[in-house]
């Protein structure tokens, strides 16, 4: 059976498209190009061990912390971290609460001082591509971004390792999906 090219319609209808699943193929290219868009987008990626891993979108010059407390000291400590790109991450500075066993005091650690809250600041600027976390019930860490507080504890569970990395949303999908 040979395909019947011949123009069925009349000339005042205007002209038949040669292509006639030419709006699936525009809906197609726009789906494709999306999707490359939205997959080429950064995450902030926290992958577990065991489990199931969760991300949350981010952009270059965006700041994050880990909240957690000193498990000797018993009091607030934060690390802060800066978004520079796939698998490019800075912190930035650490804010604790007092001076005591375990913490950073050596002028080599970084610039220290003193916040009006009356808690100490670090500067460090220390590049990291990924950071690698054993989960704590005594040290009860929580990731913090923008108004959003996710809670490692209850996500894992006590001595869970974790790695947090920026990576691309699509090699996001890919390390844990396919």
């Amino acid at each position: 059976m040979k395909p019947n090219f011949k123009d069925r319609k009349p000339a005042i209808a205007g002209s038949r498209s040669f292509f006639p699943v030419k709006h699936f193929v525009i809906f197609v290219c726009i789906l494709v190009v999306f999707l490359a868009w939205y997959g080429s987008r950064l995450v902030v990626a926290v992958v577990p061990e065991e489990g199931k891993p969760f991300a949350f979108a981010t952009y270059p010059g965006d700041e994050w912390r880990i909240s957690l407390t000193h498990s000797v000291e018993k009091t607030a400590w934060d690390d802060y971290f800066l978004v520079q790109g796939a698998n490019k991450m800075t912190m930035t500075h650490t804010r604790f609460s007092s001076l005591g066993w375990g913490y950073p005091y050596a002028p080599s650690e970084g610039k220290l001082t003193r916040t009006a809250d009356g808690r100490f600041d670090l500067e460090m600027n220390r590049p990291y591509k990924e950071l690698a976390l054993r989960i704590s019930e005594q040290a009860m860490p929580h990731l913090i971004h923008g108004e959003e507080d996710y809670d490692l504890i209850r996500l894992y569970g006590q001595g869970t390792a974790v790695k947090i990395k920026i990576q691309y949303r699509y090699e996001y999908w890919w390390e844990n999906y396919f």
